[in-house]
């Protein structure tokens, strides 16, 4: 058996659940991190965790794991197999305190509430055991930017999440009542793993909208498709895991194929980077530049450039700007660079490259409609939504995107304090 250092030296960067066992095979625990190897080895650091978590330490033999695509899906995870298994330490880590659910229940407004001990009832809802209070909370926050849900019983006086929008008031009238009550039904697919089935339910909705001319609606059930595919990047279940504990690998090696194979490379892309940039009319503009090693996000390879000498709205040039900056430094080069945007910004990406005289395959992922577009080549590649490949260039393009707008917000928010403070 190898040492539990060695055990750790082996354990993934990614997102997932770790399971500690003890010599005779008992399971001790079951956690999750979005990254693996460093929550677990946060436990060897310190011998100061507390009376509990060391005597925990002091009995851990075996350490295995299960990688999955989110964090949110390693949530989920988590809380089956300590439903399933009632691991010792994980029963004594809340304290005494019964476990914890969700519970959506009511008529005619459904409230959504964190119990102790779900009594069941007609019609009731409930999911869990969670972890603790902390991540019931912090899972119900993320799925309210998607889904706004009501928590008052008061329909004379909209609370303060209403003036927020992240609660609907479903009070106003009938037809609020009808779309509450259809939102409802779309957390309670997400809570129990229906994922899949919900964002086809939402891009039909979409498109019919948009059919209809109705695009202020549409845009709605966009912004939420896009959020709930950040939130659980492709979900699978958790059975799925548990039946295919290679799942992740299996998934993104298909991934790196299918997009090698469609595009016609001749090497594996090993590393892959994309490229996007973010600003308000030309202010405080940035660019991201966001590295997939084997398929897998090496946030470690992330960098950002705060674009300089421009002031007004051209992508363009600050897409040229970053792209030289970036191919000019002595960093490892990439098999393949993805571009956010379509002919234009591939355009400019494909002259960077020959006046560096650098030939690395590029390629730009236009988001409307989500095609490929290949240079020399007028006609963009549309895959389906369920393609291997779309799934990963997507994936890395909402990287790029999350990345940049999180350091313009940065650039904002520091521009806000120093104007404050002169006004002081």
């Amino acid at each position: 058996m190898n040492t539990i250092k060695d055990q750790i030296k082996k354990l993934p960067q990614e997102p997932g659940i770790y399971k500690y066992y003890n010599e005779a095979g008992d399971l001790l625990y079951v956690g999750k991190s979005v990254n693996i190897k460093k929550r677990v080895a946060s436990y060897f650091v310190s011998k100061d965790l507390g009376s509990k978590t060391n005597l925990l330490v002091s009995q851990i033999y075996r350490i295995e794991h299960l990688k999955v695509f989110s964090e949110f899906e390693a949530l989920m995870l988590e809380s089956d197999l300590i439903r399933a298994h009632k691991p010792f330490y994980n029963i004594i880590s809340r304290d005494d305190k019964s476990p914890i659910y969700i519970k959506i229940a009511g008529k005619p407004v459904p409230i959504i509430s964190l119990v102790r001990k779900p009594q069941i009832t007609k019609g009731a809802f409930f999911k869990g055991p969670l972890p603790s209070a902390k991540m019931a909370k912090v899972t119900l926050k993320r799925i309210r930017r998607i889904f706004p849900y009501c928590q008052h019983i008061n329909p004379k006086k909209p609370c303060l999440y209403v003036h927020l929008g992240l609660c609907p008031y479903p009070y106003r009238d009938k037809v609020s009542e009808m779309e509450y009550t259809k939102a409802i039904a779309r957390i309670k697919k997400l809570l129990t793993g229906k994922t899949k089935v919900l964002l086809k339910e939402l891009t039909a909705e979409m498109n019919l909208l948009s059919k209809n001319q109705q695009f202020e609606n549409a845009a709605i059930l966009k912004k939420q498709i896009e959020n709930l595919q950040y939130l659980t990047t492709t979900y699978y279940d958790p059975r799925e895991y548990l039946e295919q504990p290679t799942l992740v690998d299996d998934k993104t090696n298909k991934r790196l194929v299918d997009l090698q194979n469609h595009l016609d490379l001749p090497n594996p892309l090993t590393r892959m980077e994309c490229y996007d940039i973010s600003n308000i009319q030309g202010k405080n503009a940035t660019g991201s530049m966001v590295v997939f090693t084997n398929g897998v996000a090496d946030k470690s390879q992330y960098r950002r450039f705060k674009i300089k000498f421009l002031d007004t709205p051209n992508d363009f040039l600050m897409m040229r700007q970053v792209l030289t900056r970036r191919l000019r430094n002595d960093w490892p080069k990439p098999d393949l660079i993805v571009i956010d945007g379509g002919k234009g910004q591939l355009s400019v990406a494909v002259e960077v490259l020959a006046d560096l005289k650098l030939k690395i395959p590029v390629v730009g992922l236009a988001k409307r409609l989500e095609e490929i577009f290949l240079p020399n080549n007028s006609v963009p590649i549309t895959l389906k939504a369920d393609s291997p490949a779309r799934q990963l260039v997507q994936a890395i393009r909402d990287e790029a995107h999350r990345f940049a707008i999180t350091y313009h917000r940065k650039l904002r928010a520091l521009q806000f304090i120093e104007k404050t403070k002169r006004v002081s």
